[in-house]
Order: C-alpha cells, then sequence, then structure tokens
C-alpha cells in the first residue's frame, strides 16, 4: 500500500522579540509572569546559553496564527537568531505558559523534530461499520529547517476493515528522513464488535450439562 502525504504548508519564519534577562530564582519568575512576560531559554550550537524572557501576549498571538512548529527570527537585543521552540511548560490547572525552550538552528543543518500526524478523510471500511484506531500521533523527522512541514496529512479515506497504515506506507520528500519503525502502525481499521445476543426472558441462560458417564448395566 502507498499513500502519498500532502504535507501541509512548509514551516512557517516569523520574528519574535525576546529581551535577556539578569536575575533567577522562583521569587523573580513569578513577579515575571505577573508582568505578563514569559521566562525562557535560548540555547544551540554555536551559542552560550541565555536566560530571555518573552510578552505573553505576543508568543500566544503568534501560536494562534502560525501554530508551534514555527521557525522563528529570535531577537534579543542587536541580535538575530534562527530557533525553533524545542519545549513548553504550561500550567494545566491556570490554562497559561510558564516557560519556553529555544533552540538555536543553523539552516545549514539537519534538525530532528516531531510533527503531528493530520488524518484526512473518512475511511471506507468506517462507512462499512469499521472502527477506526488511531495509534501513532506524530512523525519524528530529519531535515533542514526550510525543508520542515507544518503537518504531515495523510489521506486515509481508502482503508478498509481489516486495512492498516504503517509508517513504511507514507511517502515523504527526498529531503525529508523518517526516524520512526517503519513497522510501526499509525491506524488500522478494525472490524465492528458483534455483541452477543441476550437470552429470551424466562429461559435459562446456563449451558445444558451433558453425562459423559457410561449407564450403569441393570443387573
Amino acid at each position: 500500500m502507498s499513500v502519498i502525504k500532502k504535507g501541509g504548508r512548509m514551516m512557517a519564519q516569523v520574528s519574535l522579540a525576546v529581551e535577556e534577562r539578569k536575575l533567577a530564582g522562583k521569587g523573580h519568575l513569578n513577579e515575571l509572569r505577573k508582568s505578563g512576560k514569559i521566562p525562557g531559554v535560548l540555547y544551540g550550537k554555536n551559542i552560550e546559553t541565555k536566560a530571555v524572557a518573552v510578552d505573553a501576549k505576543e508568543i500566544n498571538k503568534l501560536f494562534k496564527t502560525h501554530g508551534e512548529g514555527v521557525l522563528i527570527d529570535l531577537i534579543l537585543g542587536e541580535e538575530k537568531y534562527p530557533v525553533i521552540i524545542k519545549e513548553i511548560q504550561r500550567d494545566h490547572l491556570k490554562g497559561v505558559i510558564t516557560h519556553i525552550d529555544f533552540y538555536r538552528v543553523s539552516m545549514t543543518d539537519k534538525i530532528e523534530v516531531d510533527l503531528p500526524i493530520i488524518l484526512k478523510g473518512e475511511p471506507e471500511g468506517v462507512k462499512a461499520g469499521g472502527v477506526l484506531q488511531h495509534q501513532l500521533h506524530e512523525l519524528t523527522i530529519e531535515a533542514l529547517p526550510t525543508d520542515i512541514p507544518e503537518f504531515i496529512e495523510v489521506d486515509i479515506s481508502h482503508l478498509k476493515i481489516g486495512d492498516v497504515l504503517m509508517v513504511k506506507d507514507i511517502k515523504l520528500s527526498e529531503k525529508i528522513t523518517v526516524l520512526d519503525d517503519p513497522e510501526e502502525v499509525i491506524v488500522t481499521v478494525l472490524a465492528p464488535t458483534i455483541e452477543e445476543e441476550e437470552a429470551p426472558a424466562g429461559e435459562s441462560a446456563e449451558p445444558e450439562v451433558v453425562s459423559k458417564g457410561k449407564e450403569k448395566k441393570e443387573e
């Protein structure tokens, strides 16, 4: 089976200004967040690790417009760094971002990223009563920053009951290397579950016991 991926738009590239922060400690970080800024760190190849802060409104606006899989020109003072967001920490109770890791990339070196797998279409098997099971939600790939799509879109409309879609079935650009196990299952269409019929009211559901012993001969 061969599935052609329609890779979506290439990773967007936008600008974002940050400021360097000198102070550390839990109290300082709490004050920083109360002022509407999010603490973060800038690190990567050929760069000294720097503690930074970014305006919460600006980063949330960026995410709303472009998503988190975005190539950023990070502006720090007079310097500009091409970065991707490596990790985001969140307070899930408050629903806010508490920390961001910015990773400096080289535009000439390949990087490893996880891309979301977006399923497109309704499988023929589901229309026939089958059940879709989505097992792998991200694909780990390696490519140059400018060759990385925002997501992996896969057409599953042709899948029938019993069909399995694996990593090896996804055909990507020659510029992209997939790092996941080729045999790993992305989705499968399971046969519908057949429910056992209930016994009619008044009838025993217990099986009939049949004696297997020999009958005793009459003397």
